[in-house]
């Protein structure tokens, strides 16, 4: 099982709000807030909170779009990355 953190737009207030699921994919962390938060549509920002592993993030311009992954690896950041030779 994933925990799943999808932050959106509320489009009565206009103030970020999130949504954490704990499921096994992605599609299925965007079906339950489609189950539990429906009725509009909203540009989605979906992240995969992982223990001891980097948090995986996705993006989407609705709730039935594509989802596209933002940081597919990251690990340059952190100084994981060590060349041949050295």
């Amino acid at each position: 099982m994933n925990i799943w953190k999808i932050e959106y737009r509320e489009p009565i207030c206009g103030g970020n709000r999130e949504h954490v699921v704990k499921t096994p994919t992605l599609m299925n962390a965007v079906a339950d807030f489609n189950l539990h938060k429906g009725g509009f549509d909203t540009p989605l920002r979906i992240t995969q909170l992982a223990i001891g592993d980097y948090p995986k993030t996705w993006t989407m311009q609705g709730r039935y779009s594509v989802p596209r992954q933002v940081n597919q690896d990251q690990s340059h950041k952190w100084g994981l990355v060590w060349k041949a030779g050295e």
